[in-house]
């Protein structure tokens, strides 16, 4: 069985699809599943073990008539079996509908009731997409994310440890910036790791740095004596940075999935509601700081060490 996934959203949500990939995978015999995500959120599925093709489509911006008909001959040539849509676009709806594929499932909404062959009414985020895989007869509970680092990836990272001074383990901080796109007080990332010197002198401090801005890491690099910067070139850099950390401090994003995934010591600082769904997954791994306030400011940097000392790191 061949499957086509459509995914919008930036790199975390993509991470947070790969459980669904290997559910779907599971479920059938030979089943091939691909997805289309936007271009700047593909290379997260170097690290899926399930996937078989990524297209890459921006969703949110207006696409030239090419890049909308190149997608639809892919997703013709491909023939596949089934295609699941996470968007009510008119445009997505119709492209489905003209490429032939006899099953499509969607969200119920705009066009997808019109040109989709089944829909389900979108449910709460806690479902995980499970009403929407129950159209092909999947009901099987939602398998742990894991993600599979390639080797190339693993050895570039021993090579930059090494030349970091990092081959013995370190606390490894991740500012942001977080999937809400507000960061974390410079100051107070400031107030922490300089804690962290006092009370650990030996136990070296790196701060991990994506593609995002380089504005804060440069200032809190500033004021922190021998701070490691960090900067993966890939999302396996990333991962295999991770999982050689003795505990990861970071606020919520992809990092902090990944460090979930890879079963490392994390803590968590969420702006959000309640990160019940992180907290299980983690399990006895993950401690979670959540602002009662609902602004990630609002945690204290007193807060985040009384955490991070009454664990025994």
């Amino acid at each position: 069985m061949r499957v086509l996934a459509l995914v919008p959203g930036e790199t975390e949500t993509q991470l947070s699809f790969f459980p669904i990939i290997n559910l779907i995978k599971d479920s059938f015999d030979n089943a091939e599943v691909s997805v289309v995500a936007p271009p700047s959120a593909t290379a997260i599925y170097q690290l899926s073990k399930g996937v078989t093709e990524v297209v890459p489509y921006n969703f949110e911006s207006s696409n030239s008539p090419a890049d909308w008909a190149n997608l639809l001959g892919i997703v013709r040539d491909r023939e596949f079996d089934a295609a699941l849509t996470l968007t009510d676009s008119w445009s997505i709806a119709l492209l489905l509908w003209l490429s032939g594929v006899p099953t499509r499932l969607g969200y119920s909404g705009a066009a997808n009731d019109l040109l989709l062959t089944a829909t389900t009414p979108r449910a709460a985020e806690a479902d995980h997409h499970g009403a929407l895989l129950k159209l092909i007869n999947i009901t099987g509970p939602l398998p742990a994310l894991s993600v599979n680092v390639p080797r190339k990836d693993l050895t570039a990272v021993d090579n930059l440890r090494q030349g970091s001074g990092l081959t013995n383990g370190y606390v490894l901080v991740y500012p942001g910036a977080t999937s809400g796109g507000t960061p974390y007080p410079t100051e107070s990332w400031i107030a922490i790791l300089k804690d962290f010197q006092q009370r650990q002198p030996e136990l070296p401090l790196a701060l991990l740095q994506t593609d995002e801005g380089a504005e804060q890491p440069a200032a809190i690099a500033s004021a922190i004596p021998n701070l490691k910067i960090l900067r993966p070139e890939t999302p396996g850099q990333t991962a295999a940075l991770i999982a050689a950390a003795n505990l990861l401090v970071a606020v919520e994003g992809y990092p902090l999935a990944l460090a979930i995934a890879l079963n490392v010591y994390t803590l968590g600082l969420f702006s959000g509601s309640s990160p019940a769904q992180a907290i299980a997954a983690g399990g006895d791994r993950l401690v979670a700081l959540t602002a009662s306030t609902g602004t990630l400011a609002d945690i204290s940097p007193d807060q985040v060490l009384k955490k991070i000392w009454s664990e025994g790191a």
